[in-house]
């Protein structure tokens, strides 16, 4: 599974985590500047390059994968977001973390970056707090992946002897699931967006609500291949909307949109149920039950009551995995 492929980074002899990062920015005197700053906390193996296609070409003629890109928007021929696209092309960084640093801080410019595959959005002027705590994510980010890349060996077989490691509650990239995003870019593209810019976003939550059983009875090659089945019909139920999808853990996908759903959230529960139920015959064979999702009510930010972006993704989560008795005639959830 060529798309978890992911070089980890090394120690230096401090046994400091660093990373391989590539620059990209057409202003020479701003590389001189990141690639200082990346230094001054703690990140020094930096490679920088002038152009969208020199970065192309670096990525495939480098015999190290880089661990993290970080790229302007702005460049003349390819910008930030063809090269996003096209690094996204290469198996081997399908998943690299890539933070665009730019100037452009519209709204068009942070959809596009993210929907072009970005896991992070910073603006200039840098800020050296700001880059620190970014780069910083981006490390533990990797550090979590290299636990899960066993996944990307034996997802794909359903043998319930096989042994992994799944951790229950943690958000993670389905393998093979191509229009989902991780729950961290996600969440990324909200606090881009900041509470003002984010009153036309909306979000619910897509809960497995046998999930936790399923977990205790298979393998965690068997489980995340659940998730992906479940990936797959909320895929194939939303294939009309705009949406961008990620996995949250504990069983809950959850989904954003900037439009008015052409369907309601009791017949999308009820389009993916339907075909769940094709694998059945599967999960008979693996004595598991057929996962059964639950659709929660959409959330959407106030004006009259603004909170943090990514408030809005914990009530569209909890609006799904909140129980019956705690929801509203509505299908809200009732405090």
């Amino acid at each position: 599974m060529a798309w978890l492929r992911c070089s980890i980074g090394f120690a230096d002899r401090d046994g400091q985590f660093n990373m391989r990062i590539l620059a990209v920015d057409d202003d020479p005197v701003f590389l001189e500047l990141l690639a200082g700053m990346l230094k001054a906390i703690g990140y020094g193996h930096v490679t920088t390059v002038a152009s969208a296609e020199q970065a192309l070409h670096e990525v495939d003629t480098s015999t190290q994968i880089y661990d993290c890109i970080l790229s302007d928007m702005q460049m003349p021929g390819l910008d930030g977001t063809a090269l996003t696209t096209a690094i996204r092309l290469r198996s081997a960084y399908r998943q690299t973390p890539i933070l665009m640093i730019t100037a452009m801080a519209g709204k068009s410019f942070v959809d596009d970056a993210f929907t072009a595959g970005a896991t992070d959005y910073i603006t200039k002027p840098l800020d050296m707090i700001e880059l620190k705590a970014r780069i910083g994510m981006v490390a533990r980010l990797l550090s979590e992946r290299h636990r899960l890349a066993e996944f990307a060996r034996l997802v794909g077989q359903r043998a319930a002897q096989v042994d992994i490691n799944a951790d229950f509650g943690a958000p993670l990239l389905i393998p093979g699931f191509d229009r989902g995003i991780e729950f961290l870019a996600m969440e990324n593209y909200l606090l881009t967006l900041g509470v003002k810019r984010m009153y036309a976003t909306a979000a619910f939550g897509i809960h497995v609500k046998n999930a936790s059983m399923i977990f205790n009875k298979a393998s965690g090659a068997t489980y995340i291949q659940m998730l992906g089945d479940v990936g797959a019909q909320i895929v194939d139920s939303l294939k009309a909307e705009d949406v961008k999808i990620a996995y949250a853990g504990s069983g809950t996908f959850v989904c954003i949109t900037e439009r008015d759903m052409g369907q309601t959230t009791e017949d999308l529960e009820i389009m993916i149920n339907i075909g769940l139920m094709d694998f059945e015959a599967i999960y008979a064979t693996d004595r598991l039950p057929v996962p059964q999702v639950r659709v929660g009510e959409i959330a959407r930010s106030s004006f009259l009551s603004p909170t943090k972006p990514t408030r809005m993704l914990e009530r569209a989560i909890a609006a799904a995995t909140a129980p019956p008795e705690k929801r509203g005639k509505s299908g809200q959830m009732v405090a």
